[in-house]
This record gives structure tokens, C-alpha cells and sequence, in this order.
């Protein structure tokens, strides 16, 4: 009578282990990173101590911001309202 020779559990766990590695490996190499891109630095022409950001251009018209340096650190432009008088009160 001939006898089957039956795998030995630990060399059917070892493979199957084996496996489940190498499937592993194979996934965490082939995805591509979820990495948020960078924002380009703002483009900022300027003088010694004040510019403009230019965020955008629209036909031939430069978009952006009036920046001025405060401390080495560039900050937005806000225009004080202005009180107008009247030249000549009667």
C-alpha cells in the first residue's frame, strides 16, 4: 500500500505566514504616498521694506496684496481710513 505523505502543519503556517509578508511588502511598496503638495513660496516684489505679493494675473493686470516688512517678516498692507476736510468751511 502506498502512504501519502501529508504536509506537516508548521510547514503549511510557515508559508502561509510567508505569504501574508511578502503580500504585505508588495502593497507598501507599490502605493504611491498620500503627502499633501507644497504651497509655493508668494512672489513678493519689493523695495527695502515694502512690496507687493502677486498672487494672480488677469490678462495683462498683476493680482495680489500691498505687503510692508515688519521685523524681518512680511504682513499685509491695511490702508487707515482717511478724514476728508473740506478745504474751505463756511
Amino acid at each position: 500500500m502506498l502512504s501519502i505523505r501529508h504536509p506537516n502543519r508548521s510547514h503549511l503556517r510557515f508559508a502561509l505566514a510567508a505569504l501574508l509578508v511578502a503580500s504585505l511588502l508588495f502593497v507598501s511598496v507599490s502605493a504611491e504616498p498620500q503627502i499633501a503638495p507644497k504651497q509655493p513660496a508668494p512672489v513678493i516684489l519689493s523695495g527695502n521694506d515694502i512690496g507687493f505679493q502677486l498672487e494672480d494675473r488677469n490678462g495683462g493686470n498683476a493680482v495680489g496684496t500691498f505687503v510692508v516688512r515688519i521685523d524681518g517678516q512680511w504682513v499685509p498692507a491695511v490702508s487707515a481710513p482717511k478724514v476728508i476736510k473740506p478745504l474751505l468751511e463756511k
